[in-house]
């Protein structure tokens, strides 16, 4: 029965009040306790009892962080030929066949074309050289 409370999770929020996390109500409760967070009481939000030997601490389901949270940006990753790879799933986007993978750049470089996500896919070496211009 204890342990089914502490298997229960918060939602965190930002100090701009944005969803960033859950976790766990142990972890919750270090950051009311330690005044790093302030339960965001909206509406019919309900309470978790948490029963100590001397006394019961209701922690709210949703808190909100009081200090600085640095917010994580999505960025694009570099175009290498590992994660163009990954992208097309280790086939040539032109037959499908998985051997004697290459990268082709769907307009050439010679042609203008840049070294971007829209312009990189995998190729086998005889659809490549089929497409060569």
């Amino acid at each position: 029965m204890t342990t089914d409370v502490l298997k229960q999770s918060v939602v965190v929020f930002s100090k701009n009040y944005l969803p960033i996390n859950q976790i766990n109500i142990k972890r919750a409760i270090i950051l009311l306790v330690t005044d790093k967070a302030e339960p965001l009481d909206v509406g019919d939000i309900k309470h978790i009892p948490v029963h100590s030997p001397t006394m019961v601490l209701l922690v709210p389901q949703q808190i909100r962080l009081k200090i600085n949270h640095t917010e994580k940006s999505w960025r694009v990753p570099a175009v290498t030929r590992r994660e163009v790879l990954r992208r097309d799933k280790h086939s040539c986007q032109y037959c499908g066949s998985p051997k004697q993978l290459t990268l082709d750049h769907v307009i050439p470089l010679s042609w203008g074309g840049k070294h971007t996500w829209d312009n990189v896919v995998a190729a086998c070496e005889p659809c490549n050289n089929r497409s060569a211009r």
